[in-house]
């Protein structure tokens, strides 16, 4: 399954025209418009199979990671890693931002969830520092790649290490590992018990916990994540809906349109068609 990602030889090729820096599996730009570049595809969920460490630098941006929609503002830092299931839903027309891309992780790195840090200036500072060094080895003496990837690799574990400072609540903590979890299993997994023993509490107090922190029910959630893995299947793959419908696990295409009738308002073909 072929998914839009910075991989495509269009996309970076129009990204180096417009500042993009690459390394191997690595690669930052300063500044870009949220809007007016490839680097991000607006109002269309899709798996970015890189991970990327997203500074705000003006504007705004409405965005959902793996599940969680959140509004980006000035100042805020948004810590993706590979995988993830992201929909940029809309940006405003003066929004800029700062992001590193990377295939992986580095090794020391335990800590696999996206997250956002705002309002936190010591750590936005840092990492424009840490943007700063990378841009200027590249436009310096770019041939020391070794120097450019420690320089990423310092970058991406000290961004990580703020979710490890992030302070949740009980029931927020839950939330989080849930829609993670969902985020990653949704394709094929759709029993409340497989999250429930997963995530090692009962059904019935799973549903009680989801309900009280987001307002929705667990297969509430599961549709959501059904829809969204669907349409990034659509929009970014030319697989026949009876495959689609396949590997989201449905017992027959007649089910899966049905339900994706019922979550969008249109068939498959339609949403198809209008991407």
């Amino acid at each position: 399954m072929e998914i839009r990602n910075l991989d495509s030889k269009v996309a970076m090729n129009e990204l180096v025209r417009k500042g993009f820096r690459h390394v191997g599996d690595y690669g930052i730009i300063l500044n870009a418009s949220a809007v007016n570049t490839d680097f991000f595809t607006l109002g269309q969920p899709y798996r970015a199979l890189d991970g990327r460490i997203i500074l705000v630098q003006r504007g705004t941006m409405d965005v959902e990671i793996d599940l969680v929609r959140r509004l980006l503002r000035e100042g805020d830092i948004a810590v993706v890693p590979p995988d993830a299931l992201m929909l940029i839903e809309s940006a405003s027309s003066d929004c800029a931002v700062s992001a590193v891309v990377f295939r992986q992780m580095p090794q020391v790195q335990a800590t696999v969830e996206s997250f956002v840090v705002s309002g936190d200036s010591v750590a936005f500072a840092r990492g424009n520092q840490y943007l700063t060094m990378i841009f200027d080895q590249f436009d310096r003496n770019p041939v020391f790649t070794d120097i450019i990837v420690h320089f990423y690799d310092a970058l991406i574990l000290d961004m990580f290490s703020l979710r490890q400072e992030e302070q949740l609540s009980h029931g927020g903590e839950f939330m989080h590992r849930f829609l993670q979890l969902l985020a990653k299993e949704g394709r094929t997994k759709h029993p409340i018990d497989f999250y429930a023993s997963r995530l090692c509490v009962s059904p019935n107090h799973m549903s009680t916990l989801v309900r009280r922190e987001s307002g929705l029910t667990v297969l509430q959630w599961i549709d959501r994540a059904l829809v969204r893995e669907a349409k990034v299947m659509l929009h970014h793959t030319q697989m026949p809906v009876a495959e689609v419908a396949e590997k989201l696990g449905f017992a027959t295409p007649s089910f899966f349109i049905r339900f994706f009738r019922q979550q969008t308002g249109q068939t498959p073909l339609q949403y198809r068609k209008q991407g």
